[in-house]
């Protein structure tokens, strides 16, 4: 489904620094959970920055992200934070590239985390 091989490097959290308590590496389901949760959260700021949707549905896109992670990834907050800031640089910078590509996994994800 997602770039998994990208991912692994990706969330080792720059993969050139060694391993630390604050540092995790986050494989599978967890990193799918990563993915989708960012493309939640940074497609509906987008969204509502095109005037496409309200403050209102952008804010539940926000809620939908946090409830993948609270559900679907392990680790402290930092821990959680720094990947999904992590996996958030790595997302298409072309707003349309982005909304492309969240349009193509929004339903994956819906039926993955939230459902």
């Amino acid at each position: 489904m997602f770039k998994v091989a990208w991912l692994v490097g990706l969330l080792t959290l720059a993969g050139l620094a060694p391993a630390s308590a604050q540092t995790r590496a986050y494989f599978d389901e967890e990193a799918q959970a990563l993915q989708c949760a960012a493309y939640f959260s940074y497609t509906s700021l987008v969204l509502e920055r095109r005037g496409l949707i309200t403050q209102r549905r952008a804010q539940e896109g926000a809620l939908q992200a946090t409830t993948i992670l609270g559900r679907h990834v392990s680790g402290t907050y930092s821990q959680k934070r720094k990947a999904f800031v992590a996996v958030l640089s790595q997302l298409p910078r072309a707003e349309g590239d982005l909304i492309e590509e969240s349009i193509r996994y929004y339903n994956w994800c819906s039926e993955r985390f939230l459902g």
